[in-house]
């Protein structure tokens, strides 16, 4: 999980290209003109988002109580498909060295193939298209979520763009062997003094995602990967020399992706645990 690049230009000038991009329809003709007295007072929105954002301060923000007709308008903005969101989605997946992580990194599992709106639209539809209300996520996250967003002044999830992540190590892999199976559980612990707040929000984050199960389901795919490395390098180098080379592909490994990634927390895991190893190395 890492924190992403949030949206550095103009809010007001996406969504006035947004709203360019809408097209005159026979069905409804008068759709541009009844968004044109809409947008003065969404900008005024965008302005307060603007500041709640700075702060980190989103559960400050008060739906402004679009209904009917305006709600539907403001909702027919979001289109994920549209070229401007979709070049949104790609520069905000694009890391430091220009190469692109399409990763999802609610979870770090799957593809980002969705945007999700930090604030639900249902309930603050004038920032169904506020680039920094919009965030590359999966659907299976997506659907997690849903449209919750706080319970009373307390959010559920992280911000990835707000939230700064702890470069310590928080998530945890307890590794367990019985009868040469290899058990994994994954926990979070803050033995390392994050913020409390911040901890309580990366509890809930993780708990409402259901990240612990998710990531146990690929457990055994990254110990056979681990074994498959394992069995390369018996007879060819010792069991220090794989530790060593393991342990610094690892630390590599974290500067791109986190450093409370799950696979390569559970790697460091079954690198680190002497019955583990010795089941393979003498």
């Amino acid at each position: 999980m890492k924190n992403l690049n949030v949206y550095n230009r103009n809010v007001h000038d996406f969504l006035d290209d947004i709203v360019r991009s809408k097209k005159h329809t026979q069905k409804d003709p008068n759709f541009k003109q009844r968004l044109a007295l809409l947008i003065p007072n969404v900008n005024a929105c965008y302005d307060l988002y603007n500041i709640a954002h700075d702060a980190n301060n989103h559960v400050s923000l008060i739906a402004h109580g679009y209904i009917g007709q305006d709600q539907n308008d403001l909702l027919k903005l979001y289109n994920s498909k549209a070229v401007k969101l979709v070049n949104f989605k790609n520069d905000a997946t694009t890391v430091l060295d220009n190469r692109a992580s399409t990763i999802c990194q609610y979870c770090t599992i799957n593809s980002a193939n969705t945007l999700d709106h930090i604030i639900p639209k249902v309930e603050f539809v004038e920032f169904a298209v506020n680039p920094k209300n919009l965030l590359p996520a999966c659907s299976e996250c997506n659907g997690y979520k849903l449209d919750r967003f706080k319970n009373n002044q307390d959010r559920l999830f992280l911000n990835l763009y707000t939230d700064l992540l702890p470069s310590v190590q928080y998530l945890f892999a307890d590794v367990i062997i019985i009868n040469n199976i290899v058990e994994v559980d994954f926990r979070l612990s803050n033995v390392n003094n994050i913020d409390p707040r911040l901890f309580r929000l990366l509890e809930s984050h993780y708990e409402k995602l259901h990240l612990f199960r998710r990531f146990k389901s690929k457990s055994n795919t990254i110990i056979s990967e681990m074994i498959n490395s394992i069995n390369a390098s018996i007879n060819q180098i010792s069991r220090q020399t794989f530790i060593d080379i393991t342990l610094d592909k690892i630390n590599r490994d974290k500067l791109l992706h986190g450093h409370n990634h799950y696979k390569l927390i559970l790697e460091e895991a079954l690198i680190n645990n002497n019955a583990y190893l010795s089941q393979y190395f003498p």
